[in-house]
């Protein structure tokens, strides 16, 4: 019925967070609605496992030998979209070629979060300042946005002046790799593998200042002596890891806050459902998707009470108040001192997470296509 293309540079080049939007959407799309055309835009393919399917299963267009790969997907694009006859243009984080509004190409941008924004320490000022323009060029041009929340919707408006009736709130899903179900026996010899401990609590994401991981280690050391399981961190980060790892050191818990940063994706959905329950003190998000990772994985979840989360936790979260220490020690001592409370969450989660169906987040982006046609 349409011929579709997307901004594939995340889906190509991301192993997390944007790229898993990306491949969701895509995939869900063509398996759902076949009907459609579906063609992939991007500078440079990298050529893997993951990407083997949509190098096989899309048309995949990329700069001639003599573009320039930095400006293409800016500028230089519009005259591939117009070659293949694309009647709508996805821009799938953040970004739309300038001009788009000129050409009877019809466009959407999807925008997760305004974090540059509002965490403004988290980035460098070149950074700051060329996100500005891009993120303002595409909300003032497209002719509609998707926002991952409620709360993102807010902050484009806020922020840009947008008119509310061009905003529409679609709710993202998770992988499909966290439905697998594993034994006791696969969950043991994970665990051995990668040399972790046989119970603990976890937390998986960036370690930057937005998260909000020291206020988690400083949580901890408040009832270090009140709990008898560690905490575990998969994830990375930078100067405010360093900062992170001082403070491990110096309040002597390098036996019992561990941090990962070499943990691999598909390893993932198994830590989850080992650990007795996930904390995700974060004060800000744009969505929240390792809350769903959580709740499919049947493992109860500590989160914050700002923002979107609240939106993706619905009433099966415990919920603090991430400026608060002692509100996330409470949580932690509450949680591992009743399982009877755990397993609440876990039956509330599992009912959760049904709102964030992969089929619900395709049939919502075509609605939004079909708006403008």
């Amino acid at each position: 019925m349409y011929k579709i293309g997307f901004d594939a540079k995340r889906l190509f080049l991301n192993g997390t967070g944007l790229g898993n939007y990306s491949r969701s959407l895509v995939r869900s799309l063509k398996e759902l609605y076949p009907e459609n055309t579906y063609v992939l835009f991007s500078p440079k393919i990298a050529y893997n496992e993951e990407s083997f399917y949509y190098t096989q299963e899309f048309e995949t267009v990329t700069p001639s030998l003599f573009s320039s790969k930095s400006i293409w997907r800016t500028k230089m694009i519009l005259n591939s979209l117009l070659e293949h006859d694309i009647d709508i243009y996805h821009g799938l984080s953040h970004e739309l070629p300038v001009g788009i509004e000129k050409t009877a190409i019809k466009s959407v941008v999807t925008i997760h979060d305004l974090i540059y924004k509002l965490f403004p320490a988290d980035f460098p000022l070149i950074d700051k300042k060329i996100y500005d323009i891009k993120w303002r060029n595409s909300c003032t041009n497209a002719n509609a946005i998707i926002a991952t929340s409620e709360a993102t919707k807010k902050d484009i408006i806020d922020n840009f002046n947008i008119d509310p009736k061009k905003i529409h709130v679609v709710y993202q899903t998770c992988s499909n790799i966290f439905d697998a179900e594993y034994t006791d026996k696969e969950k043991q010899d994970l665990l051995e593998k990668l040399e972790f401990p046989k119970k603990y609590m976890l937390y998986v994401g960036a370690i930057t200042d937005r998260k909000n991981v020291l206020s988690l280690a400083e949580a901890y050391n408040e009832i270090k002596d009140q709990i008898d399981i560690p905490l575990v961190i998969v994830g990375k980060g930078r100067n405010y890891m360093r900062r992170l790892m001082t403070y491990i050191e110096n309040h002597n818990l390098k036996e019992r806050i561990i941090i990962r940063s070499d943990i691999e994706n598909n390893a993932l959905p198994t830590i989850y459902q080992c650990a007795e329950f996930f904390l995700y003190p974060s004060r800000y998000e744009g969505f929240g998707i390792p809350i769903l990772e959580a709740f499919k994985s049947k493992t109860p979840v500590i989160l914050s009470n700002t923002t979107s989360l609240p939106e993706v936790g619905g009433s099966a979260g415990y919920y603090i108040d991430p400026y608060k220490i002692e509100s996330i020690s409470q949580a932690i001592l509450d949680l591992h001192n009743n399982p009877n409370l755990r397993n609440r969450l876990v039956d509330e989660g599992l009912e959760q997470v049904k709102q964030f169906s992969l089929e619900n987040f395709a049939k919502q982006t075509i609605d939004v296509y079909r708006s403008l046609m």
